[in-house]
């Protein structure tokens, strides 16, 4: 999005007060949905967010940021016409700046590295904002607290993390996660490292998670990880090769399946968002090319499987995805792991002061587990949006 404040509202010796507001309108169409033809119940959403926000700022070492969001979704399918609307007060913090201590208060956006684990989920139009305490000083970064506004929230969910960052070595976070309510017992520790190192002009990022604990009565044991390599080809065209992996099964007592904890995963695994870092395997080559002024174009490639076949197929978001027969899980594992192909395009544009244009397109080819899944033959998925978005 592209920011423009207004002139201040208020302002003297002490604080300035700025005005904003974010407008964003994106229409998105899913044909094909569940891969079984005209049975598919193709679905189309047009969505709207409108966000207002106030800025404080002092001569000192105090500020803030007041932000109410609107969020609404008009959308059509086979069966009927629906629409949801939501709105809540997505930021409210006080920050305090001295040296190089920083902390901050209230409801806020925590975004950690890549936003594997902990990110903001700017994509979906209720975005996610934590509602916690954080400190941040030199190398060290710790907040606890839970989630403020977000989609499906638990009440009862708690969530802290320490990370320290080492221009070396890289950034390792300890992350706990804790939601012991009535609907759902998890008690979680995980430990990421992230790294990216330079080889000439090859950059190589990778990134580990091992997590232990207990979820829903089992003992959890799992483990992710995602390695890339991106290489200057041609003048303003990147090649990127990536791989991305993350555990799933388990037995009577223990599950082996990742838990993604609260992640941004819109187009980390594929545009169409059928995929999350859980019980995966995903390969993919993806290029982006900025020869244009003010225009970005990129393309990529996915091959998907199961990780364990006898595990159910999770998307972006960390639910099961679902077919004609409902979801695809086939705990025989008699369905097999391959999922299929993703192929995505996608444009963006800035139009400088108006704002920005974003157009995307994805077609999901499916493989042997949804043919054995749906029962009958399987259709292709094709999902397609544009998006604008101004700030002011």
């Amino acid at each position: 999005m592209i920011s423009f404040l207004f002139l201040p509202a208020f302002a003297d010796n002490i604080s300035t007060l700025g005005l904003y507001a974010e407008i964003r309108e994106r229409y998105e169409s899913h044909q094909n949905p569940t891969f079984y033809g005209d049975a598919g119940k193709n679905i189309e959403n047009l969505y709207s967010r409108l966000r207002v926000g106030l800025d404080y700022k002092s001569s000192g070492k105090l500020s803030g940021r007041l932000e109410y969001q609107n969020a609404s979704d008009v959308f059509w399918t086979q069966s009927g016409n629906a629409s949801t609307d939501n709105s809540d007060l997505l930021l409210g913090y006080l920050k305090y700046s001295t040296g190089d201590l920083t902390g901050t208060g209230g409801r806020q956006k925590i975004e950690l590295g890549q936003q594997r684990l902990i990110g903001s989920t700017e994509w979906l139009n209720l975005s996610r904002s934590f509602d916690a305490g954080r400190v941040q000083s030199g190398q060290w970064d710790a907040w606890a607290g839970r989630l403020g506004v977000a989609n499906n929230k638990p009440e009862t969910a708690r969530i802290e993390s320490l990370s320290h960052a080492d221009k070396n070595w890289g950034t390792t976070t300890f992350i706990e996660k804790h939601d012991l309510g009535p609907l759902s017992t998890i008690d979680i520790q995980a430990l990421d490292h992230f790294a990216a190192r330079m080889f000439g002009k090859t950059t190589v990022d990778a990134e580990g998670v091992v997590e232990n604990g207990s979820s829903n009565g089992k003992d959890l044991r799992a483990w992710a990880w995602h390695l890339r390599a991106s290489q200057p080809i041609l003048p303003k065209t990147t090649l990127r090769l990536e791989a991305n992996a993350a555990s799933g099964g388990g037995n009577a007592t223990t599950t082996r399946t990742f838990d993604n904890l609260y992640p941004s995963n819109h187009d980390l695994y594929g545009l169409a968002d059928l995929v999350g870092w859980k019980n995966m395997n995903d390969y993919a080559i993806k290029l982006e090319n900025r020869s244009f002024k003010s225009l970005t174009l990129s393309a990529e490639a996915h091959a998907f499987s199961l990780r364990d076949a006898s595990d159910g197929w999770y998307n972006a978001v960390g639910t099961l995805n679902t077919g004609p027969n409902g979801p695809f899980i086939d705990k025989t594992g008699a369905s097999g792991r391959n999922l299929g192909s993703e192929y995505d395009l996608l444009a963006s544009y800035d139009l400088k002061k108006c704002g920005t244009l974003t157009a995307g397109i994805a077609l999901f080819d499916p493989a042997d587990f949804q043919l054995s899944l749906a029962g009958v033959g399987t259709n292709r998925l094709l999902y397609g949006f544009l998006q604008y978005g101004v700030r002011f």
